[in-house]
C-alpha cells in the first residue's frame, strides 16, 4: 500500500497501512521494530511545505495536540499518547492502537442499534467527557467515526485534533476560534466559532440519534425553530427521547449545560430505571427455551391470580351464583319447617 510517507519513522516505527484521514492529518498503522507484535497508531500532520503560513498553523496544531494528549493520558478510554516525532519539517504523533470497529461502521452494518446498547454507549462517552471537560478541553468533533467499539465491550473516544483548550477564569472576550467541526454534529454556536462545553453534548446527542435511527444528521429535517426532527424515525422510549432532545436543542442556553446534568437524568429518571429493569429481565429470558419447571411456575402463578380474583368477587358479594345458591338453601329450609309443622 502506498502510504505517502517514509516507511520507517524514528528508526523504530514501520508504517504498514492507512487507517484514516481528516482535513489536517492522516493516521497510519505501524509496527514496533523493537518490540515484536506491538502496534501503534501514527498520526501524520499533512500540509504543503511550500506555504510557510500553513507550516506555522500545522505546527501550532501539532504542539497543541501534544500538550492536550499528555494531559489526557490518565483516562483508560482515551488512546494513550507515547511520543511525538519531527522529521523533515513533518510531524508525527505515536499513540496507542485500538483494535475494533468505529461506531459508524457498526451502524452501517446493523442499520440501527438497540436502545439498551445506545444507553451503554452514552454512559461510557459521558464518563470520558466528564474527564475531558474537567481538564478544560472541548473535543469539538464527537461523531461515530471518532468512537471505536473495542473488545470486551470497551469503547474509546479518539481524534483530539480539533480540541480547544479553555483558559479557566478567563474573563476577556474571546475571539472566534478556528472553525473545526463536522457538518451535522456541530451546533450553531460552534459553526460560528464560539464552541461551548455543551457543544460536545449536542454532538453526543446527534451521535446517539444516528445510532438509534440509522440516519446521518443530513438526512434529518429541521422545524421552523431550527430543532432537529427525529422522534418519528426511532423506536425509542419517551424518557430517552426527552433526554436526547434536550441534548440537541438549537440554543445552547436551553440545552444541558454540563455532562453531569445529562448523567443525572440518565441515572435518576424513574422511567429510565423501570425501563432498564424491564430490559434486563426481558434479555435474561429466552422465549424459545422454557423449561418444564418454568412452565409449571407460570401455570401455578396464573391459577393463583384467578383464585385471588374470584375470592375478591365472592367477598364483595358480586357473584350471582353465590346469591342464588343461598336463596335456594333458605327456601328449602323453610319448606322443610312448614312440612314438619303440618304433620
Amino acid at each position: 500500500m502506498n502510504t505517502g510517507i517514509s516507511k520507517i519513522l524514528g528508526g523504530r516505527y514501520e508504517v504498514v497501512a492507512l487507517l484514516g484521514e481528516g482535513g489536517f492529518s492522516r493516521t497510519y498503522l505501524a509496527n514496533d521494530l523493537r518490540q515484536s507484535g506491538v502496534q501503534y497508531a501514527v498520526k501524520h500532520f499533512t500540509f504543503s511545505s511550500t506555504n510557510q503560513s500553513e507550516v506555522v498553523t500545522a505546527k501550532q496544531l501539532f504542539q497543541r495536540e501534544v500538550t492536550i494528549l499528555k494531559n489526557l493520558n490518565g483516562h483508560p478510554q482515551i488512546p494513550k499518547f507515547f511520543e511525538y516525532l519531527e522529521e523533515n519539517q513533518e510531524f508525527y504523533l505515536i499513540q496507542q492502537y485500538i483494535l475494533g470497529n468505529t461506531l459508524s461502521k457498526e451502524i452501517k452494518f446493523r442499520q440501527k442499534l438497540e436502545e439498551s446498547e445506545v444507553i451503554k454507549i452514552l454512559d461510557k462517552l459521558i464518563s470520558i467527557l466528564l474527564f475531558v471537560h474537567r481538564n478544560n478541553i472541548i473535543h469539538r468533533d464527537i461523531k461515530p467515526d471518532n468512537i471505536i467499539l473495542a473488545q470486551n465491550d470497551n469503547l474509546f473516544l479518539i481524534d483530539f485534533g480539533a480540541v480547544k483548550e479553555i483558559i479557566a477564569k478567563n474573563t476577556r472576550l474571546q475571539q472566534p476560534g478556528t472553525q473545526i467541526y463536522t457538518q451535522g454534529y456541530a451546533p450553531v454556536e460552534q459553526m460560528r466559532g464560539y464552541p461551548q462545553f455543551n457543544s460536545d453534548i449536542y454532538a453526543l446527542g446527534m451521535t446517539a440519534i444516528e445510532a438509534l435511527t440509522g440516519l446521518e444528521p443530513q438526512a434529518l429535517t429541521l422545524d421552523t425553530l431550527g430543532e432537529v426532527v427525529w422522534r418519528d424515525q426511532a423506536d425509542v422510549s419517551d424518557w430517552l427521547a426527552s433526554i436526547l432532545s434536550k441534548m440537541i436543542r438549537y440554543e445552547f442556553s436551553v440545552r444541558y449545560q454540563s455532562v453531569e446534568e445529562v448523567l443525572k437524568d440518565l441515572n435518576t429518571t424513574p422511567s429510565a430505571q423501570n425501563y432498564l429493569i424491564t430490559k434486563a429481565i426481558a434479555s435474561s429470558v429466552n422465549p424459545y427455551q422454557i423449561s418444564s419447571e418454568s412452565t409449571s411456575n407460570i401455570i401455578l402463578y396464573a391459577l393463583m391470580v384467578v383464585l385471588s380474583i374470584m375470592a375478591i368477587f365472592y367477598a364483595a358479594g358480586l357473584v350471582p351464583e353465590k346469591k342464588d345458591t343461598e336463596q335456594k338453601r333458605q327456601q328449602s329450609s323453610l319448606l322443610e319447617t312448614t312440612l314438619s309443622l303440618d304433620v
